[in-house]
């Protein structure tokens, strides 16, 4: 698994919260907590009518309240998963979750029942963003590296100050965003590791782009 040790070190409750977004309308997104009852198939199907969209996207968030372990994995629903139908896909992706199962293993079982091979992960990272956490393209993201470039911690620095409606929020937290097949030249879907890399400021969240900077050296 294409992860740096920590970040799987670092999760050690099952994901906590699960939601879904279309066509990346994430400040509409549905979100569903592991006390809430499980969904009904009318729920979902009345979520998917309800709106016409072309792409389904599935988050899993671990500790959701805790600004230094919340980690969060994006997966976009395309034609190269297994999985056809969008109902399926929801129905799954909340079996699975309401499996409540360790990290790894939830790897695996969305692998084996969603995509149909060992693909997450699996290659290099191809692209770093950094954006408010269901804010991604309203308030829109900071584009902080792509596959190729060096790695310029400057760079990165100065990118971050030239945002400051990211870098500092009281919309919600920032994540820190790790994307797998951002190309889309491998077969499987787009998918996204998020992790921590801000704290609370007494009004919102600021990114700590120390912290950003040594995560990035990390995963790259």
């Amino acid at each position: 698994m294409n992860l740096p040790t920590f970040a799987i070190e670092s999760i050690q409750t099952p994901a906590s919260i699960i939601q879904f977004a279309k066509d990346g309308k994430y400040e509409e997104a549905w979100i569903v907590s592991s006390g809430d009852p499980c969904p009904s198939q009318t729920q979902i199907k009345d979520y998917l009518c309800k709106d016409k969209f072309d792409k389904l996207i599935v988050e899993f968030i671990w500790n959701p309240d805790d600004n230094e372990s919340r980690y969060v994995l994006t997966v976009i629903f395309d034609g190269t998963c297994r999985l056809k139908g969008n109902l399926e896909f929801v129905t799954t992706c909340l079996e699975i979750f309401y499996s409540q199962l360790p990290f790894n293993d939830a790897i695996q079982q969305i692998n084996q029942q969603v995509i149909g091979s060992d693909f997450l992960f699996s290659t290099p990272v191809e692209a770093i963003r950094l954006g408010v956490f269901n804010h991604w393209f309203s308030v829109g993201p900071i584009d902080l590296w792509l596959a190729g470039e060096p790695i310029d911690d400057e760079a990165i620095r100065q990118k971050i100050d030239e945002r400051p409606e990211v870098k500092e929020s009281t919309l919600n937290y920032q994540g820190l965003a790790f994307i797998y097949n951002f190309s889309g030249q491998q077969p499987g879907p787009y998918h996204v590791f998020k992790t921590p890399c801000c704290h609370e400021n007494g009004v919102g969240w600021i990114v700590d782009t120390d912290l950003v900077t040594q995560t990035i050296h990390k995963f790259i």
